[in-house]
């Protein structure tokens, strides 16, 4: 009962911007939220990393903390969304980077190949181009940098149904250009 006592006057210390109740309940936690992301990550530096991250972001929002509301559990349900968007961004970065056919080795005989390679970046890079300047950023801040739609909204100060609505349009003129794309491509084949 005591630790909870202590924990809950660290809590209100910490949420009046205390560093030395900050540093605390990092000392008290940091161990345990570690080993738990590096359980799940199989990564030193990537587990470190989401820890740094949890704690600076409980930092930034620590006025908002319910000094009654048990720290670790706030602690370690940030720390998974942390690990979740950690996931979420190389997986949306793996699936970019597929989809747009982009080659890390380039071998002398495959030379073609890396000219249509060129030419098909090119064509991509011309259709993204194409996007409206805030539509393209909100394109490339989820599907290269892999955020959330909350995150994105966060980010530019927008609603989260203008990054739908932006993204949706985006899509939309995307899929319209690349079978533009697809059916001159037919047509300079087969005629």
């Amino acid at each position: 009962m005591d630790s909870q006592i202590s924990e809950i006057q660290l809590i209100k210390a910490f949420k009046k911007g205390d560093a030395q109740a900050f540093e605390s309940l990092f000392n008290l936690y940091h161990k345990r939220l570690y080993y738990f992301l590096f359980g799940l990550l199989k990564s030193k530096e990537d587990a470190e990393e989401i820890v740094q991250e949890t704690f600076l972001k409980i930092w930034e929002s620590r006025e908002f903390f319910w000094e009654n509301y048990p720290f670790e559990s706030l602690l370690f349900r940030i720390a998974k969304n942390a690990f979740l968007n950690y996931n979420r961004k190389k997986v949306n970065r793996a699936v970019f980077e597929k989809h747009f056919g982009l080659f890390t080795e380039l071998s002398e005989s495959s030379a073609d190949q890396y000219i249509l390679f060129q030419e098909t970046q090119s064509i991509i890079e011309t259709i993204v181009n194409g996007l409206p300047p805030k539509r393209k950023e909100i394109f490339l801040l989820q599907k290269v940098e892999g955020l959330s739609r909350q995150e994105i909204a966060d980010k530019l100060g927008i609603s989260i149904i203008t990054v739908d609505s932006q993204l949706l349009k985006a899509n939309k003129f995307l899929k319209e250009e690349f079978q533009k794309f697809s059916i001159l491509m037919i047509n300079i084949l087969f005629l």
